[in-house]
Protein backbone atom coordinates (compact mmCIF):
# COMPACT_ATOMS: atom_id res chain seq x y z
CA UNK A 1 0.00 0.00 0.00
CA UNK A 2 2.90 2.34 0.87
CA UNK A 3 4.65 2.19 -2.20
CA UNK A 4 1.13 2.70 -4.11
CA UNK A 5 0.55 5.71 -2.00
CA UNK A 6 3.94 6.98 -2.92
CA UNK A 7 3.71 6.85 -6.37
CA UNK A 8 0.64 8.83 -5.84
CA UNK A 9 2.10 11.01 -4.27
CA UNK A 10 4.97 11.29 -6.85
CA UNK A 11 2.23 12.26 -9.33
CA UNK A 12 1.54 15.54 -7.20
CA UNK A 13 4.96 16.65 -8.15
CA UNK A 14 6.18 15.63 -4.59
CA UNK A 15 10.19 14.69 -4.68
CA UNK A 16 11.03 10.54 -3.87
CA UNK A 17 12.67 12.19 -0.22
CA UNK A 18 9.39 14.40 0.32
CA UNK A 19 7.05 11.28 -0.47
CA UNK A 20 9.32 9.11 1.50
CA UNK A 21 8.99 12.08 5.11
CA UNK A 22 5.58 12.23 4.16
CA UNK A 23 4.41 8.82 3.97
CA UNK A 24 6.39 8.26 7.40
CA UNK A 25 4.03 11.07 8.97
CA UNK A 26 1.21 9.92 7.50
CA UNK A 27 2.13 6.65 9.89
CA UNK A 28 3.38 8.90 12.82
CA UNK A 29 1.34 12.20 13.08
CA UNK A 30 4.29 13.97 14.58
CA UNK A 31 7.81 12.76 14.40
CA UNK A 32 11.64 14.23 15.82
CA UNK A 33 14.17 15.01 12.68
CA UNK A 34 15.88 12.01 13.93
CA UNK A 35 12.66 9.69 14.01
CA UNK A 36 12.16 10.96 10.29
CA UNK A 37 15.43 9.89 9.07
CA UNK A 38 15.00 7.03 10.53
CA UNK A 39 11.86 5.64 9.71
CA UNK A 40 11.89 7.06 5.91
CA UNK A 41 15.36 5.85 5.62
CA UNK A 42 17.31 9.27 4.01
CA UNK A 43 20.12 11.36 5.04
CA UNK A 44 19.49 12.91 7.87
CA UNK A 45 21.47 16.17 6.49
CA UNK A 46 18.77 16.04 3.94
CA UNK A 47 15.45 16.03 6.72
CA UNK A 48 15.26 19.63 6.84
CA UNK A 49 15.60 20.73 3.34
CA UNK A 50 12.85 18.18 2.95
CA UNK A 51 10.72 19.35 5.66
CA UNK A 52 11.68 23.11 5.14
CA UNK A 53 9.65 22.14 1.17
CA UNK A 54 6.59 20.14 2.52
CA UNK A 55 6.10 23.28 4.74
CA UNK A 56 6.00 25.74 1.92
CA UNK A 57 3.58 23.63 0.68
CA UNK A 58 1.25 24.20 3.47
CA UNK A 59 0.84 20.17 4.60
CA UNK A 60 3.23 20.36 7.53
CA UNK A 61 4.34 22.09 10.61
CA UNK A 62 7.21 22.65 12.46
CA UNK A 63 7.25 23.01 16.21
CA UNK A 64 9.92 24.44 17.69
CA UNK A 65 11.79 22.71 20.87
CA UNK A 66 14.92 20.46 21.69
CA UNK A 67 13.95 18.77 19.78
CA UNK A 68 12.12 20.14 16.92
CA UNK A 69 9.11 18.24 16.03
CA UNK A 70 7.37 17.87 12.48
CA UNK A 71 3.59 17.85 12.54
CA UNK A 72 1.00 16.52 9.69
CA UNK A 73 -1.25 18.86 8.67
CA UNK A 74 -4.53 17.23 8.34
CA UNK A 75 -4.39 15.87 4.65
CA UNK A 76 -8.13 16.48 4.63
CA UNK A 77 -7.89 19.93 4.13
CA UNK A 78 -4.08 20.50 3.00
CA UNK A 79 -3.86 18.18 -0.10
CA UNK A 80 -7.18 19.76 -1.23
CA UNK A 81 -5.47 23.42 -0.72
CA UNK A 82 -2.33 22.45 -2.19
CA UNK A 83 -4.58 21.02 -5.33
CA UNK A 84 -6.29 24.22 -5.62
CA UNK A 85 -2.85 25.69 -5.18
CA UNK A 86 -0.98 23.42 -8.51
CA UNK A 87 -4.48 23.82 -10.64
CA UNK A 88 -4.51 27.73 -10.14
CA UNK A 89 -0.42 27.75 -10.98
CA UNK A 90 -1.07 25.65 -14.27
CA UNK A 91 -3.99 27.91 -15.14
CA UNK A 92 -1.99 31.08 -15.17
CA UNK A 93 0.47 29.10 -16.81
CA UNK A 94 -1.95 27.95 -19.59
CA UNK A 95 -3.51 30.86 -20.13
CA UNK A 96 0.02 33.07 -20.63
CA UNK A 97 1.24 30.38 -22.91
CA UNK A 98 -2.15 30.41 -24.66
CA UNK A 99 -2.28 34.09 -25.00
CA UNK A 100 1.67 33.74 -26.59
CA UNK A 101 0.51 31.71 -29.35
CA UNK A 102 -2.78 33.16 -30.11
CA UNK A 103 -0.90 37.29 -30.91
CA UNK A 104 1.57 35.29 -32.35
CA UNK A 105 -0.49 33.52 -34.76
CA UNK A 106 -2.89 36.09 -35.85
CA UNK A 107 -1.34 35.50 -39.24
CA UNK A 108 -0.99 32.26 -41.33
CA UNK A 109 0.05 30.49 -38.66
CA UNK A 110 -0.02 26.92 -39.13
CA UNK A 111 -2.06 25.77 -36.39
CA UNK A 112 -3.73 22.16 -35.71
CA UNK A 113 -4.18 20.08 -32.72
CA UNK A 114 -4.13 16.41 -32.92
CA UNK A 115 -6.63 14.50 -30.93
CA UNK A 116 -7.37 10.69 -30.53
CA UNK A 117 -10.12 8.69 -28.24
CA UNK A 118 -13.66 8.47 -28.83
CA UNK A 119 -14.45 9.87 -25.32
CA UNK A 120 -12.55 13.67 -25.55
CA UNK A 121 -13.32 13.27 -29.15
CA UNK A 122 -16.94 13.18 -28.27
CA UNK A 123 -16.44 16.01 -25.88
CA UNK A 124 -14.39 18.55 -28.23
CA UNK A 125 -16.86 18.09 -31.23
CA UNK A 126 -19.64 18.93 -28.16
CA UNK A 127 -18.13 21.93 -27.01
CA UNK A 128 -17.50 23.57 -30.22
CA UNK A 129 -21.37 22.81 -31.17
CA UNK A 130 -22.10 24.72 -28.33
CA UNK A 131 -20.49 27.93 -29.10
CA UNK A 132 -20.88 28.17 -32.49
CA UNK A 133 -23.35 30.19 -34.47
CA UNK A 134 -22.94 28.20 -37.67
CA UNK A 135 -21.84 24.68 -38.77
CA UNK A 136 -21.11 22.43 -41.83
CA UNK A 137 -20.76 18.92 -41.98
CA UNK A 138 -19.60 16.73 -44.55
CA UNK A 139 -19.83 13.02 -43.61
CA UNK A 140 -21.35 10.11 -45.70
CA UNK A 141 -23.04 7.74 -42.66
CA UNK A 142 -23.72 10.11 -39.70
CA UNK A 143 -22.58 8.45 -36.61
CA UNK A 144 -25.78 8.21 -34.02
CA UNK A 145 -23.54 9.75 -31.54
CA UNK A 146 -22.93 12.69 -34.03
CA UNK A 147 -26.37 12.90 -34.53
CA UNK A 148 -27.39 12.99 -31.10
CA UNK A 149 -25.12 16.37 -30.62
CA UNK A 150 -26.35 18.52 -33.80
CA UNK A 151 -30.69 17.32 -32.66
CA UNK A 152 -29.68 19.78 -30.01
CA UNK A 153 -28.16 22.44 -32.08
CA UNK A 154 -30.15 25.80 -32.51
CA UNK A 155 -27.69 27.64 -35.04
CA UNK A 156 -27.11 27.39 -38.66
CA UNK A 157 -26.60 24.09 -39.79
CA UNK A 158 -25.85 22.55 -43.08
CA UNK A 159 -24.86 18.78 -43.63
CA UNK A 160 -23.80 17.09 -46.56
CA UNK A 161 -24.39 13.41 -46.42
CA UNK A 162 -25.65 10.11 -48.20
CA UNK A 163 -27.48 9.64 -44.63
CA UNK A 164 -31.82 9.62 -45.24
CA UNK A 165 -34.16 10.64 -42.91
CA UNK A 166 -32.16 12.25 -40.63
CA UNK A 167 -34.48 14.43 -37.92
CA UNK A 168 -32.23 17.43 -38.25
CA UNK A 169 -32.79 21.16 -37.52
CA UNK A 170 -30.07 21.71 -40.55
CA UNK A 171 -30.53 21.90 -44.47
CA UNK A 172 -29.79 18.30 -45.72
CA UNK A 173 -27.63 17.83 -49.11
CA UNK A 174 -27.53 14.51 -50.39
CA UNK A 175 -24.28 13.09 -52.38
CA UNK A 176 -23.37 9.68 -53.02
CA UNK A 177 -20.11 8.14 -51.94
CA UNK A 178 -18.77 10.76 -49.87
CA UNK A 179 -15.17 10.20 -48.90
CA UNK A 180 -14.11 13.18 -46.77
CA UNK A 181 -15.36 12.97 -42.70
CA UNK A 182 -15.48 16.68 -41.72
CA UNK A 183 -16.87 19.83 -39.39
CA UNK A 184 -16.39 23.37 -40.11
CA UNK A 185 -17.49 25.53 -37.70
CA UNK A 186 -18.20 29.37 -37.95
CA UNK A 187 -15.86 29.51 -41.32
CA UNK A 188 -12.65 29.71 -38.58
CA UNK A 189 -12.19 26.25 -36.92
CA UNK A 190 -11.70 22.81 -39.49
CA UNK A 191 -12.43 19.29 -37.60
CA UNK A 192 -11.07 16.47 -39.75
CA UNK A 193 -11.93 13.26 -38.79
CA UNK A 194 -9.62 10.40 -39.66
CA UNK A 195 -12.00 8.10 -37.66
CA UNK A 196 -14.38 8.61 -35.25
CA UNK A 197 -12.12 8.16 -31.97
CA UNK A 198 -9.34 10.73 -34.02
CA UNK A 199 -9.54 14.16 -34.97
CA UNK A 200 -7.53 16.85 -36.35
CA UNK A 201 -8.66 20.57 -35.25
CA UNK A 202 -7.01 23.29 -37.80
CA UNK A 203 -7.40 27.07 -37.15
CA UNK A 204 -5.32 27.92 -39.84
CA UNK A 205 -7.09 30.37 -42.30
CA UNK A 206 -5.89 28.58 -45.52
CA UNK A 207 -7.25 24.95 -44.32
CA UNK A 208 -10.55 26.38 -43.66
CA UNK A 209 -10.62 27.49 -46.63
CA UNK A 210 -9.84 24.63 -48.61
CA UNK A 211 -12.19 22.82 -47.07
CA UNK A 212 -14.70 25.65 -47.58
CA UNK A 213 -13.98 25.19 -51.60
CA UNK A 214 -14.17 21.24 -50.93
CA UNK A 215 -17.77 22.13 -49.32
CA UNK A 216 -19.17 24.68 -51.85
CA UNK A 217 -18.00 21.73 -54.51
CA UNK A 218 -20.11 18.97 -53.00
CA UNK A 219 -23.18 21.59 -52.76
CA UNK A 220 -23.24 22.10 -56.31
CA UNK A 221 -23.20 17.72 -56.90
CA UNK A 222 -25.60 17.70 -54.32
CA UNK A 223 -28.98 16.04 -55.24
Amino acid sequence: MNSELEINLRKLGFSVYEAKVYLTLLNLCNSTMKELSENAEIPYQKVYEVVKSLEDKGLVRVIEGRPKKVKLIDPSISLKVYRDKIVSELDYAIGNVISYWSEKGKGEADRSLHIKGKTIVMRMIRELVDKSNKIKVVWDILPEWLIKILKKYKGNLTVITSSNNLSLNAEVKYVKNIKSKFIIFDDSVLVTFNDQDEIVVDSCRGCVLQAEEHFDLLTYKSE
